[in-house]
């Protein structure tokens, strides 16, 4: 309990900081219309000419139910190529997610092939747009080919399935990251 008081006292602190009234707005601080101009175009220049990146876009998990081609526009979801680069985006980390319960059904590392699988596809059917990308240099490469990279990471550590073994067949498959947990504790 001692070592969590600071903590708390820190969590407190924030609360209280949340709930303080905002200070009254300062006219003089406002960018003029034309400076909000000038703004959004260097964001667009910065957006087009810098590699941006996303950690974790879970667009493998939600097409494992709900197939959609994101090489175009889909009704739902977050991600799909369109929205991509409007937004500037260039390497979303795709997240090979398994519900930590398949570890102990022995079906974790089957669930995560398939949706390595489902990132393959993705890239086989638009390779005009997409490219799976397993270092900085292949996604600079690919940046610079105008080609979106799709790296991926392991949200969850249960595939390895307490086998060491699995971390080189998922290296092999793709994987640059792996989270050991999500929600629930595993090997």
């Amino acid at each position: 309990m001692k070592n969590t008081l600071p903590l708390l006292a820190a969590c407190a602190a924030l609360l209280i900081a949340c709930e303080a009234p905002s200070p009254a707005p300062d006219a003089s601080l406002d960018p003029a219309p034309d400076a909000s101009m000038e703004y959004a175009k260097d964001a667009q220049r910065i957006a087009k000419t810098s590699i941006i990146v996303d950690t974790h876009v879970d667009v493998p998990f939600r097409l494992l139910d709900n197939p959609q081609d994101i090489s175009e526009s889909t009704p739902g979801g977050d991600f799909d190529y369109p929205r991509a680069v409007s937004g500037g985006l260039n390497a979303p980390f795709m997240s090979i997610f398994t519900e930590a319960d398949l570890e102990g059904e022995g079906q974790a590392r089957a669930v995560a092939d398939e949706l390595i699988d489902l990132v393959d596809d993705i890239v086989a059917n638009a390779p005009e747009k997409f490219a799976i990308a397993t270092s900085p240099a292949e996604v600079r490469q690919h940046f610079e080919q105008g080609i979106m990279s799709l790296p991926l990471g392991m949200e969850n550590g249960s595939p390895i399935e307490g086998d060491l073994a699995n971390l080189k067949h998922f290296y092999d498959r793709g994987i640059r990251y792996i989270t050991l947990a999500h929600g629930k504790s595993n090997h």
